[in-house]
């Protein structure tokens, strides 16, 4: 049975839709073990970061950017020519970095077969951040955020969904196999729902207005996926390039976002930082998973002390307050513990050479991003609505605690 979520109402014929310094020790301990509703829009602008640069160019250069053509509003084809809000981006990018794109065709199913075997340089196409697919490469900073969507009678079954995406491991988690049907081809979702082969069908809120009809009822979750861009193995100066661009270009991001979804998502620094730190405890249930199967406890005292000791360190190299960044550290591996003693998720990571790498540069990128969200002075004023992301994974109480860490260190 599906959970309750948010109604909307069927939509009328015109509504027709991420400082270096931080050692990789350290970083591994933080992470604890590790052994080595759509809001309105609010349209109030992101803050400059004082110490971003240009994005580097990349003159010459030919990108692969892989995309599927079939997931509006962020990639289709009209016509055979791609359009929408990834590749509107995408051309801006590489106009701006002198780099010249070679479209590569993918599908779901296969996507992260091909950044494994960089069939692809880039991959821009709605790909929603996981932590299974951060392992593989780098994923960007968000560039916007949104949830699944239940579009038909979300009560009532067969369901159809895509093939090979968050959405279909999304449904087989309200659904058992029997009751979905699953398609190769996510543009024919509406046609199944329309000639009657299934009731309901699962797509999300980006892509629920271009699958709406007359008299169509939907209900959507909270907005916890945020949607980022996917750099292969190997190609870490293409990743640097991506993300500084990304940080220094919100209003053409922005622009992007206004054409193709209807709506100015922020994309702010104290924005970024949220969805780091949720990306961080995103993968407390895996790394509970590999500590159990490794038998290994999920507590290390004498680890963490020798953590919090070297993120006053660190905190100094990024012109952080001392005292308060260890406060918010030692908070962080309370929350990490207790989320691990509730929710363990078994996984084919491994420990070694898969989860660690990626919890280690997640780690410097949070302490990165606090010493930006406090430059732009947003930390003193956040509130728990910028805290969303962690919704899913912490209550109230601990996002509570969090916050008021945050505000500390922007006093």
């Amino acid at each position: 049975m599906m959970a309750p979520m948010h109604r909307q109402p069927g939509p009328t014929a015109n509504q027709v839709r991420r400082s270096r310094g931080l050692g990789a020790s350290l970083v591994a301990a933080l992470l604890l073990g590790c052994t080595r509703s759509a809001p309105a829009p609010r349209t109030e602008p992101a803050a400059p970061s004082p110490r971003a640069a240009p994005s580097p160019r990349a003159a010459g250069a030919k990108w692969r950017v892989c995309t599927t053509g079939d997931y509006a509003p962020f990639t289709t084809r009209d016509g055979g020519e791609l359009q929408g809000f990834d590749i509107d981006v995408a051309r801006a990018l590489a106009q701006d970095s002198g780099a010249e794109i070679e479209w590569v065709s993918v599908r779901w199913p296969t996507l992260r077969a091909s950044m494994q075997q960089a069939e692809c340089d880039l991959a821009m196409s709605g790909v929603t951040w996981q932590p299974a697919r951060s392992v593989v490469g780098t994923m960007t900073r968000a560039v916007a955020r949104g949830g699944p969507c239940v579009l038909g009678d979300p009560r009532a079954t067969p369901v159809g969904v895509n093939r090979g995406g968050v959405l279909e491991a999304w449904a087989r988690t309200r659904w058992p196999e029997a009751q979905l049907v699953i398609t190769e081809q996510n543009q024919s979702l509406p046609e199944l729902l329309a000639g009657g082969r299934v009731r309901a069908i699962v797509t999300d809120s980006f892509e629920l207005r271009a699958f709406a009809r007359p008299g169509w009822g939907s209900e959507c979750e909270p907005r916890a996926a945020r949607k980022v861009y996917w750099v292969a193995p190997g190609r870490e100066a293409l990743a640097k390039t991506v993300e500084a661009w990304l940080e220094t270009h919100t209003e053409r991001v922005q622009a992007a976002q206004q054409r193709w979804f209807g709506e100015t998502q922020l994309l702010r620094p104290i924005d970024h930082l949220s969805d780091l730190l949720a990306r961080r405890m995103a993968f407390m249930p895996l790394v509970a998973g590999a500590k159990a199967k490794a038998g290994l406890p999920i507590e290390d005292l004498p680890r963490e002390r020798i953590v919090l000791d070297a993120t006053v360190q660190s905190a100094r190299s990024n012109g952080l307050p001392e005292a308060p960044v260890r406060d918010l550290f030692a908070l962080q591996i309370e929350l990490a513990k207790a989320l691990q003693r509730r929710n363990s998720e078994a996984t084919e990571l491994d420990l070694q050479s898969q989860i660690r790498p990626a919890l280690n540069e997640l780690g410097e990128r949070i302490l990165s991003a606090l010493a930006r969200a406090k430059q732009a002075q947003q930390l003193r004023t956040a509130s728990l609505a910028d805290l969303d992301p962690l919704a899913p994974l912490l209550g109230e109480d601990e996002r509570g605690q969090l916050l008021e860490k945050l505000r500390a260190i922007g006093d």
